[in-house]
Formats: structure tokens, C-alpha cells, sequence
């Protein structure tokens, strides 16, 4: 008697990836920006050491936590006007547009709307 036995496929489980944490995506977008934790302090309006705690999983206020996803999209946005290398030395750049101000600046003083209708026009090519 032959009891051969019948192999069936083995089945992987999908296995979902835990949703990431902000200081996770806090400090994902730091090293993208090539910015210190006291650049990126500065323009959140927070303190080198808050975002010492958030990277390490400590919770991040909700006013700050729309902060980072204010900066987050602003960098999403550059993402598709120049190289992403670029956008954190760009957005350290004094420029007559903003009368001399960087467009961090603008982000920290709660200007971004400066910043957006820029991009728009670069973006759109059309003329100031």
C-alpha cells in the first residue's frame, strides 16, 4: 500500500507592516532634508530636545504633529520640482521673493501659504 503523501503549497500570511510611528517618520524626513535636529527644531518651533523624544517614540502634540505634516507635504510637493537632495538646502535659502526670509522661515512663522502659492506658480509655469 502506498500512502504517498500529497504535498499542498504552503501558504504565507500576509504580514502588515505596523503603521509608522511619527517619530519614525519625523526622523525619515530630517535625514532626507540633511537637516541637524536643531534646524528642523527651529522650524517646527519645538525644542532639539522634543524631537530628541519624539524620534525615540515619545507622542508628539497634535500642533506639532500638523507641523510635521505641513513640512511633509512641502517636501512631497519639492519632491516633483527638483532633486530630492536639493529641497533641504533650498528651503535654508534666503531669497528676495520672501524679502530676503528662507521658505523654513516662512514654515516656522506660519507664512506656508507664501510658500504654496509659489510652488503653485513654479509648478504651473506661470509668471509671479
Amino acid at each position: 500500500m502506498n500512502l504517498a503523501v500529497k504535498e499542498r503549497p504552503v501558504r504565507t500570511a500576509l504580514i502588515k507592516r505596523p503603521p509608522e510611528r511619527e517619530g519614525e517618520r519625523l526622523a525619515k524626513l530630517r535625514r532626507a532634508l540633511s537637516w541637524s535636529r536643531n534646524q528642523l527644531a527651529r522650524v517646527m518651533n519645538a525644542s532639539d530636545r522634543a524631537l530628541v523624544n519624539w524620534e525615540a517614540g515619545d507622542p508628539i502634540s497634535p500642533v506639532y504633529a500638523a507641523k510635521l505634516r505641513e513640512i511633509q507635504s512641502i517636501y512631497n510637493e519639492l519632491k516633483q520640482l527638483m532633486k530630492p537632495e536639493k529641497i533641504g538646502s533650498w528651503l535654508l535659502t534666503e531669497m528676495e521673493e520672501f524679502e530676503g526670509r528662507t521658505p523654513a522661515d516662512l514654515i516656522s512663522r506660519g507664512e506656508s501659504g507664501r510658500l504654496w502659492a509659489s510652488l503653485f506658480y513654479l509648478r504651473s509655469g506661470m509668471p509671479d
